[in-house]
């Protein structure tokens, strides 16, 4: 192998896992005005251009990133710049808290204020951060437990769903095939009466 195609493997290698975390992430694009010191000089009053910005926020920390959108940020986070662009609400994949039954009310807003929205951002969280939450040890080993079961089940909803598919297909068929029939002794009882 040339030392090009080793150098090329190795850049798409670390591109691929830089950013492996960034499903946990929660991340706003938005826009701002930015105060343009010279135009305003030349116009001798405030001018403000419009620019897209982009928060970033890690799972289970108030800290965040606030930076001008670039073109990496737009590939890196797809899905939210597409909803941002059709003015819809910026949602972060995973399953919703809301849909965990053995959380408290009280635990899911702890979380949803350190940023964490999913199931999967609880799993995420790092460690030194996860600290803070009395008993969090327990309930991210329950988080996990809860996705490696629907990753189990997921055949099965799979095969249900194709298959809630099939019956309505079939239905839809019986009914078309039960008015084609009325529609044929129709005409041959029109027919029979004719001959007659």
């Amino acid at each position: 192998m040339s030392t090009a195609q080793y150098e090329h493997d190795v850049r798409s290698f670390e591109d691929q896992n830089m950013y492996e975390g960034d499903s946990r992430m929660f991340v706003i694009f938005f826009k701002d005005a930015v105060h343009s010191e010279s135009k305003s000089v030349d116009a001798g009053r405030p001018i403000y251009d419009e620019f897209d910005f982009i928060k970033i926020m890690a799972p289970g920390s108030k800290d965040s990133v606030i930076e001008k959108v670039n073109y990496g940020h737009q590939q890196r986070f797809p899905k939210q710049w597409a909803q941002y662009q059709a003015h819809q609400e910026q949602t972060t994949s995973g399953t919703p808290l809301s849909e965990v039954p053995w959380l408290t009310v009280a635990q899911r807003a702890e979380f949803l204020a350190m940023n964490v929205r999913s199931v999967e951002g609880l799993v995420g969280m790092p460690d030194n951060i996860a600290q803070k939450f009395m008993g969090f040890h327990g309930i991210k080993q329950r988080a996990q437990a809860y996705l490696d079961a629907a990753a189990g089940a997921a055949p099965i909803a799979r095969l249900s769903a194709e298959l809630e598919q099939r019956d309505i297909k079939i239905a839809v068929l019986e009914g078309q095939m039960a008015e084609m029939i009325a529609i044929q002794k129709a005409q041959q009882q029109m027919a029979a009466t004719k001959s007659k």
